[in-house]
């Protein structure tokens, strides 16, 4: 009966690999496009009151309109998340990235209040019936999702926009809260040097803090709680360090993935998580 041995333990490692395969993320697997409305990549000039915003299109495979996610990125955008776009292409909906006003090109000028404009006239653009048909967006419902800085915006602009159902803040950032006990731009100045090496922005950098003091109350995601009841949010962190403002929220999904602010050891568990919350499945 020897000879057989390393047939059966071939055989049985082919079949648990087969398994495998077949119950893997949709995420984290290639895919046959449709050869009438391909899975593909546009380049997109975005106007966006009176200045031309950069943007690029994750457009999922097949003709029919999709779910479509925008994503916001971090401050000042040299972690995009492409590979997080890419993964919820693979699930099957879109992902719209831009660059905020002022950052990488992006006409016009860094300011807390132009970011959240800046996602509420995304989607006017998104539900404009020529672009909606072209990059195959299903308009009856957008989420939003962001990292870090992009985080409290995804949680403050999607809790005011009624065509927003769904939210993600991944190591969300909640200036407001941050700036809260600051009545003067001299006393938050430690955010100055770091401004001042960031050469892909526009931002004339005394009035960005100023506009962070003036707005502190509308820029602290807690104001939002009692929208944010009313949305389905889903909020993925590294560490505690952000948890005493996320407990004053309800209703929301918390899930902690321990890592550095970036997930750099733990991006699939933390690409998994959104694709599982996108998708309806439990989390655990």
């Amino acid at each position: 009966m020897k000879p057989f041995l390393p047939l059966l333990i071939t055989a049985i490692l082919i079949g648990c690999q087969t398994q495998k395969k077949e119950t893997q993320s949709s995420a984290f697997l290639d895919f046959e496009n449709d050869p009438d409305a391909p899975a593909q990549n546009r380049e997109l000039l975005i106007p966006i009151l009176g200045d031309t915003v950069a943007g690029y299109a994750f457009i999922a495979n097949g003709k029919e309109p999709k779910e479509t996610v925008i994503l916001a990125h971090g401050f000042p955008g040299n972690d995009n998340q492409f590979d997080l776009a890419q993964s919820i292409r693979r699930a099957g909906k879109n992902v719209i990235h831009f660059n905020y006003r002022g950052t990488w090109g992006s006409q016009g000028e860094l300011l807390y209040s132009n970011e959240l404009e800046d996602l509420d006239e995304i989607i006017k653009y998104l539900c404009l019936p020529e672009i909606s048909e072209r990059l195959r967006v299903k308009t009856e419902g957008f989420t939003i999702l962001g990292r870090s800085y992009g985080g409290g915006l995804a949680l403050i602009a999607g809790s005011q926009n009624e065509k927003v159902n769904r939210i993600i803040s991944i190591s969300g950032t909640n200036y407001g809260a941050i700036v809260g006990p600051y009545d003067h731009t001299d006393s938050i100045e430690f955010f100055r040097p770091y401004m001042q090496r960031q050469v892909m922005i526009n931002v004339d950098i005394d009035a960005f803090l100023q506009d962070m003091i003036d707005n502190k109350e509308q820029f602290n995601v807690v104001t939002y709680k009692e929208d944010l009841s009313k949305k389905e949010v889903l909020i993925i962190e590294d560490s505690d360090r952000n948890l005493s403002w996320i407990n004053k929220l309800e209703g929301v999904k918390l899930v902690k993935v321990p890592s550095d602010h970036g997930f750099v050891n733990r991006r699939i568990q933390m690409i998994e998580t959104v694709v599982q919350w996108l998708n309806g499945e439990p989390i655990e």
